[in-house]
């Protein structure tokens, strides 16, 4: 993996959901190897706390906790505040919380259903809503970055409401971009392919599945969660000030669509 860049993002304040594990973990703690002071955002106190516990010290302070539900409107009203007013300010935004629940469609449950979306997509526009609020009333030429999926394009059988809710994610971010371009705020998507990360040990730690998981992909192999956080990163750095309402894929080929790499249609 390549090496932090040496205080790219020093003196700038990021909020990151879903911090406590996995790739909100790696990209906080990306952030902050770059400099940055992370406000650390999940439900357990305790989980960010032992995240807080592996990211370095940086000149702005302390990485302050944000614990909140990012589906309920006072939580975020109150972290996002909350986050500002410990860090002085706020330059960058991840929104990376999200779940997924398995289902055949006909037997989906509304309330799985409305739970996704929730999270997903209402938990998503809602922090993205209080931070160009700020941004706005103060001057400020933010930047966001939405932790999307290739199930944003690609359907996932027997998971539609995480396919449902990262297509309207999609459209949150081109719908955002657009709005505010005009105003220095930038906003972004990453789109992760098959990623080792806890929510994936059922076929991460099974060799056999694993190895079917891999030989769908391109590149043969799953991602690492340190490979997304690059890619956040890079979206919110200097080095990408000319893209807005984009969605990067960083999935191994994924959107290649593999299975036409041997030609069987002509």
């Amino acid at each position: 993996m390549p090496a932090p860049y040496k205080d790219r993002f020093a003196g700038k304040k990021v909020l990151v959901t879903g911090a406590s594990q996995g790739i909100g973990e790696a990209t906080a703690l990306r952030f902050a190897e770059e400099g940055a002071q992370v406000a650390l955002n999940g439900r357990k106190e305790d989980k960010l706390i032992a995240v807080r516990e592996k990211l370095p010290k940086v000149s702005g302070g302390e990485h302050p906790i944000a614990t909140g539900d990012i589906s309920k409107e006072e939580d975020v009203k109150r972290l996002v505040a909350e986050s500002i007013k410990v860090m002085g300010g706020l330059d960058v935004l991840v929104c990376n919380a999200g779940y997924q629940i398995p289902s055949p469609s006909e037997d989906i449950k509304l309330e799985d259903f409305e739970g996704m979306m929730a999270v997903n997509v209402t938990g998503v526009m809602l922090p993205c809503r209080e931070v160009i609020r700020y941004w706005l009333e103060n001057g400020i030429k933010g930047t966001i970055i939405v932790n999307s999926s290739v199930h944003q394009i690609i359907p996932k059988p027997h998971y539609l409401g995480y396919s449902a809710s990262k297509g309207a994610v999609g459209n949150i971010v081109r719908t955002l971009a657009l709005e505010y371009a005009g105003r220095g705020i930038r906003v972004n998507a990453v789109a992760p392919g098959a990623i080792v990360t806890p929510i994936n040990m059922s076929w991460v730690n099974d060799p056999e599945q694993y190895k079917a998981v891999a030989s769908h992909i391109p590149m043969k192999r799953p991602g690492e969660s340190r490979e997304i956080a690059d890619a956040i990163t890079f979206l919110a750095a200097e080095d990408s000030t000319y893209i807005t309402g984009q969605t990067l894929y960083v999935d191994g080929g994924l959107t290649l669509y593999g299975d036409f790499e041997k030609n069987w249609s002509s």
